[in-house]
Formats: C-alpha cells, sequence, structure tokens
C-alpha cells in the first residue's frame, strides 16, 4: 500500500474495535465452552483445541492494544493512547484546513503563506468543476445511477 494515508470516520474506528472485542470474546466463550464438555474419546482433541485458541485470543488480544477499561467501561476516554497510536490527524498528514486569508488556490501552504502566483479565477473555475464531477461520481457509486444530483451555488 505504500504507506497510503486513509481517513476513517470516528464511529467507524470505535466500530471496528468492538467488532475485535467482540470476536475476542467469542473466542473465549467457546474454548471457555469446549472447555466444560463432558470427557469422551473425541474431547481430547477439542480440550487441545480450545486451549490453543484461547492462547491465540489472548495474545492477538494483547497485540491490539484495547485496554480493558474500555471492554468493562465502555469509556472513549481510555482509547485516547491507542488512537494517538494508530491514527494521524489530517494536518499530520499535510492537510491544512484553509480560511479566508489563504490566497492560494487549492490551498497546499496550510493557510500560512501569500500565494506566489497571481489569484486565477478561470484555475478555480475548472478546480471547482472537476470537484463537481468527483461527487457527482461519489454519489451516484454509493446510490447507484437513478439518483439525480443538484448543487446549488449562491
Amino acid at each position: 500500500m505504500d504507506n497510503n494515508l486513509y481517513l476513517i470516520h470516528k464511529d467507524d474506528y470505535l466500530n471496528h474495535i468492538d467488532n475485535q472485542i467482540h470476536f475476542y470474546v467469542m473466542v473465549k466463550q467457546l474454548a471457555i465452552n469446549i472447555k466444560r464438555l463432558a470427557p469422551n474419546r473425541g474431547s481430547k482433541k477439542l480440550d487441545k483445541m480450545a486451549e490453543t485458541f484461547n492462547v491465540i485470543a489472548e495474545s492477538i488480544f494483547k497485540n491490539l492494544g484495547i485496554p480493558k477499561s474500555y471492554i468493562l467501561f465502555g469509556d472513549e476516554d481510555s482509547l485516547t493512547e491507542l488512537m494517538e497510536n494508530e491514527l494521524i490527524a489530517p494536518e499530520d498528514a499535510g492537510y491544512y484546513p484553509c480560511d479566508d486569508e489563504c490566497e492560494c488556490f487549492p490551498c497546499t501552504c496550510g493557510g500560512c503563506c501569500e500565494a506566489e502566483d497571481e489569484y486565477n479565477e478561470e484555475d478555480e473555475d475548472e478546480y471547482i468543476a472537476e470537484m463537481m464531477v468527483e461527487l457527482s461520481d461519489f454519489i451516484h457509486s454509493i446510490f447507484g445511477d437513478s439518483v439525480s444530483v443538484h448543487i446549488v451555488v449562491e
């Protein structure tokens, strides 16, 4: 993937964490229930498998870095360190919010420089037109071609 950067919504990230926890809990419960089975001729292999799954689940969960306090209390603040290690702020990746003071278009300076080139309205119009086409294509990819996209610019 060549270390490409992607943005993820916080709710999607938390959902991903919750799904990992659910899988961990399911494997642990399965291993516990297998261990509780009455011994018979085939249970020795099942016991060994359950023990192996239990060890693997513990190892994977430990490597995920999800604090147990999040599992017990659901406190999102306990995920702060994990999120700092796994996620990157758009600003840290080179994306900056552009305010009205920035004169370059599209903004590449982080909103802190003076434009080196003169402002060219044709470039801006072309850029906006390209962005509208991309936005329209994106909306159609989600909702299908039968959706009509109307963009009003005031």
